[in-house]
């Protein structure tokens, strides 16, 4: 028996409509896990190497409350043996089973104040950050160009417990600026320092810490500012001026730095000579990338293929 003509057209009608109605299902079932997907990735969290229990404290409406700490309550935590009467002591080891300052970075610092250590507020820099981070500077040590140095440590205390993620050490100028910032699923630390004899001779360097296995490792290091005078090698007689500028942008998967080198002939007695001029400016991008325990760049930095070429 054959089908009306009804009966066909209803068939054509439900054949033409199945494609529309897969894909429809299709992408209602794609959206939640894409977005599944992106929420996980924003709130993940450092996993912890050291944790040390505290008072607890009321929740705030059922969310994470961010704590304050007095230095002397995370030298506790980072240091198991130390004493806030007595102080730390140079052979103390961190929560990690490291020597707190027995490593090649601290050596040749000195404890001006002896040994206990007594431990001052004011010798502890600390930074705020993302998420409740903090970074935190033990500058203990003295060394004999003006550096102070110590333990370097990337901390959180949440709630009832204070928990550090990295510890590493760290020395340069007493007014370094030390960061805790956020690169993708990464957490890292930022040390900036400058030394200037003078304004012709100056360099301003960003160090950059990974947190890896408890430990806080110097994954690179980049010239942000610097500036040098060389003699001239296209003009016989006079200096040339090399002056670096880097922007520092953080991504998900690295740090894009973009570098500026100006080059100029200063200024020359001599009113005959050509001089007191910008001769050019040259720019370049490059990219630092996460690949484990180091930060990788795509390209040389731009300084050391411009300088001393004009």
């Amino acid at each position: 028996m054959k089908p009306s003509l009804l009966d066909r057209r209803k068939r054509r009608a439900t054949l033409a409509a199945a494609p529309l109605l897969l894909a429809a299902l299709t992408a209602c079932g794609a959206a939640p896990e894409q977005s599944r997907v992106d929420a996980k990735t924003r709130k993940q969290t450092p996993i912890a190497v050291c944790t040390m229990k505290l008072a607890p404290r009321n929740a705030s409406r059922g969310k994470a409350m961010v704590r304050t700490l007095e230095p002397e309550q995370w030298a506790e935590v980072a240091v198991p043996g130390f004493n806030v009467d007595k102080g730390l002591n140079p052979t103390d080891t961190d929560c990690t089973g490291h020597y707190a300052f027995a490593n090649e970075t601290l050596r040749g610092g000195i404890s001006e104040k002896g040994w206990p250590h007594k431990l001052d507020p004011d010798t502890v820099d600390i930074q705020a950050g993302p998420d409740g981070l903090r970074t935190l500077w033990f500058r203990v040590l003295k060394f004999e160009n003006g550096d102070e140095g110590g333990p370097l440590i990337l901390a959180r205390a949440v709630d009832d417990r204070a928990e550090i993620y990295g510890i590493g050490s760290f020395r340069g100028p007493v007014k370094s600026r030390i960061q805790p910032v956020r690169l993708g699923d990464d957490n890292l630390v930022v040390a900036e320092s400058s030394v200037c004899p003078n304004q012709d001779d100056c360099r301003k360097q960003a160090h950059f810490f990974l947190a890896r296995r408890g430990r806080l490792i110097e994954a690179a290091t980049v010239d942000v500012e610097r500036v040098q005078i060389l003699p001239s090698v296209s003009e016989r007689g006079l200096y040339a001026r090399y002056q670096l500028r880097t922007d520092v942008s953080y991504k998900p998967n690295g740090i894009q730095l973009l570098e500026q080198v100006k080059v100029s002939i200063i200024h020359y007695e001599d009113p005959n000579r050509d001089s007191d001029r910008d001769l050019r400016k040259v720019e370049f991008s490059r990219f630092l990338r996460v690949e484990r325990d180091a930060l990788f760049s795509s390209n040389e930095p731009l300084w050391e293929r411009v300088v001393g070429q004009d």
